[in-house]
């Protein structure tokens, strides 16, 4: 689906499990609705003005301080992109790497970056979200893709698409881009079904 801004998308991609299709299904951390598969397109990443109706925005600086802020040096997640441990022990910033390799080669299909560690993450307890993604450049725009393993909409995937949102702005402000783009793809999006109660409660 597709959504001009997070503030304006965030509802219509809410609105996907009143209609009846997501699967009802029990989980380890509890009962969820879940859609297999979810794709959206961000058409203006920055926008960082959060959704009106969301009820979690400590969790949009908790989620941003992990990557800009003064979480960073114990976020997991800065560590897979931004300092990632290479074969001799040194870190690499995955996506100054990638953001660079756009800078050389506006054309290239390969600034891939990677956050999952199958050594550590398969059959983790919390393994990270966000397995990977890429750059591109397309026409104008700098276009982030991002795949997500998991993302519970209700609670996480705000926080999640404003920040990487601000690293899809920040790349193509670096880059000369006209503008910045993001699409992202979770492979389980869900909301559990208390906060679907909360949902439906709040919708009548």
């Amino acid at each position: 689906m597709e959504m001009a801004t997070v503030a304006a998308g965030w509802a219509d991609v809410l609105s996907i499990f009143a209609r009846g299709g997501p699967a009802r299904v029990t989980t380890r951390h509890g009962i969820c609705f879940d859609i297999p598969g979810l794709t959206v397109r961000l058409r203006n990443a920055a926008d960082l003005t959060p959704p009106s109706g969301y009820l979690y925005p400590e969790l949009i600086k908790d989620y941003r301080d992990r990557i800009f802020g003064d979480q960073r040096e114990s976020s997991l997640l800065y560590q897979r992109l931004r300092g990632w441990i290479g074969p001799d022990d040194s870190p690499i910033d995955q996506f100054a790497h990638a953001t660079e390799l756009l800078r050389q080669d506006a054309h290239s299909r390969s600034a891939v970056f990677s956050m999952w560690r199958p050594e550590e993450d398969l059959g983790g307890r919390f393994p990270v979200s966000p397995v990977g993604g890429a750059l591109r450049i397309v026409g104008d725009d700098l276009v982030l893709f991002l795949t997500a393993r998991s993302v519970d909409v209700w609670i996480g995937f705000v926080p999640e698409m404003l920040t990487f949102a601000q690293l899809a702005a920040d790349a193509a402000l670096a880059l000369g881009a006209k503008g910045a783009k993001v699409c992202y793809h979770a492979w389980s999006a869900h909301i559990y079904e208390v906060d679907y109660l909360t949902y439906l409660a709040g919708a009548s």
